[in-house]
């Protein structure tokens, strides 16, 4: 008899089957984020931009005034340029003078680090050093150590900053070699007790697709040499690889936003040429990863002509903004390996923009008008209200309360449950004689749901 699930106050999604025991008449559903109609939200301006800024970094929001702070990149400068812009309301973005790095002569600018590129930071509240408060992992194009010799590939370096603007670059820099110019990073992780990074191996020395490599620290200074923890397989379309994956913690889950860049099959390795939309991929552990959504698209390309017609890649994480994830995400007109890409001349067209998804929207179990039932795995019952996210505007949804062995709790079946023919992300189920699961408390319970013309997002008791 397996252990029953602990839920311990977290919202329960359907993107795996960790919390499924069995499904009838239901469809498993990806859900694509909606982008926002007033894109781009950044746009070249500056000279040291050069025509071109992604958000391969990193996007945070102050808890406390509700401001946010985004560490981009631009494409000149030194050679990559690393920016900061600010916003109130995280759709009007300042570039603010910061006095810090001088450009052709001058500090009037918003750059904060010269010569990073792929720069990912995390605010760490558990350091101890004021100094280190902020930390960055990226890519030092001109780092002398991997320019020639033996490695053909590049590396990752690290930095620290007490306030995310004025950094100190690590002594020991590079921290990794034989990897490649994407490192993404997830932070401090509390279930391994280190911290984590999702550096790209290098496409030489044997390997010749791009991967998804894994690497952990306990000091942010030296690291392991990462592991692949996910590649394209026999079941993906020829030529495809990843050029790299954002990677944050959802409720109990890991969640990773994959790069998937599509090359013509038929062209050497290592391949140069292609276009990169964004997949969703899904792990209980940060190793074990799984594709999530059938394999298909989560932020696709535009139109031919667009903004975003060639490559799309992501920040870090998403930011919560009330009841919706923003996804702030690079948008490259230019398609990857153009020879204009290429060299001191080198001519980009990208911008960045914002995509808004559903609180738990990631992937809903959907049923149509004929019905269907979700039944979950027994989990440890600790009182409190269940609350669902779900949209059944069109329909309804109703609860069943059982037992571990399927048998319902009296005065908790389906017929007693007040249906929900709504559209909510936190709508408390009750029940004829129950508002609460106190009178289960302690117990196992399943809860079993019946759907109809509805689209079951998460479940929470808490």
């Amino acid at each position: 008899m397996t252990d029953p699930i602990e839920l311990r106050g977290k919202r329960q999604l359907f993107i795996d089957d960790h919390v499924e025991e069995e499904t009838s008449g239901l469809e498993r559903v990806l859900n694509q984020p909606v982008k926002y109609a007033g894109n781009p939200v950044v746009s070249p301006t500056y000279p040291w931009e050069r025509g071109c800024v992604d958000v391969y970094g990193t996007v945070i929001r102050n808890p406390d005034d509700g401001t946010f702070r985004m560490w981009y990149q631009g494409f000149g400068g030194s050679p990559y340029s690393a920016c900061y812009a600010t916003s109130n309301d995280g759709v009007f973005w300042d570039k603010p003078n910061l006095g810090l790095i001088e450009y052709n002569g001058s500090r009037e600018n918003n750059l904060f680090m010269h010569d990073a590129s792929v720069l990912n930071v995390i605010d760490d509240a558990r350091e101890q050093d004021p100094a280190r408060r902020y930390k960055s992992i990226f890519f030092e194009a001109l780092n002398p150590r991997n320019r020639h010799g033996d490695n053909p590939d590049l590396s990752a370096s690290v930095a620290f900053s007490p306030d995310g603007l004025r950094w100190t670059k690590y002594e020991g820099n590079p921290v990794l070699t034989n990897v490649s110019d994407v490192h993404t990073l997830l932070g401090w992780d509390d279930l391994h007790g280190c911290y984590v990074a999702y550096p790209r191996p290098g496409v030489r020395n044997g390997r010749n697709v791009r991967v998804i490599g894994r690497s952990v620290s306990d000091d942010f200074m030296s690291w392991t040499q990462p592991e692949t923890v996910m590649e394209a397989d026999e079941h993906d379309p020829p030529g495809m690889e990843f050029y790299g994956m954002s990677v944050f913690k959802y409720e109990d889950m890991y969640l990773g936003l994959a790069w998937a860049y599509h090359t013509p099959p038929e062209e050497p390795l290592v391949r140069m040429q292609g276009t990169i939309d964004v997949q969703l991929a899904a792990s209980r552990d940060g190793i074990r990863w799984q594709r999530a959504g059938n394999r298909e698209t989560f932020i696709p390309l535009g139109p031919r002509g667009s903004m975003d017609q060639a490559q799309i890649c992501t920040a870090k994480e998403p930011v919560r903004v009330g009841d919706e994830l923003w996804i702030y995400h690079g948008a490259v007109s230019t398609f990857h390996g153009e020879p204009s890409t290429f060299g001191p001349s080198a001519v980009l067209s990208g911008q960045i923009c914002l995509s808004k998804l559903r609180l738990d929207g990631f992937i809903s179990q959907d049923a149509s008008a004929a019905g269907g039932t979700l039944l979950t795995r027994p989990v440890q019952c600790e009182g409190g209200r269940l609350s669902i996210n779900a949209d059944a505007g069109g329909g309804a949804i109703a609860v069943a309360v059982l037992d571990r062995d399927g048998v319902q709790f009296p005065g908790f079946g389906a017929q007693d449950c007040a249906v929900f023919d709504g559209d909510g992300v936190r709508h408390t189920v009750t029940w004829r004689d129950a508002t609460t699961l106190d009178a289960l408390a302690g117990q196992q319970i399943r809860l079993k749901f019946y759907l109809h013309s509805a689209k079951l997002y998460s479940f929470a008791i808490a």
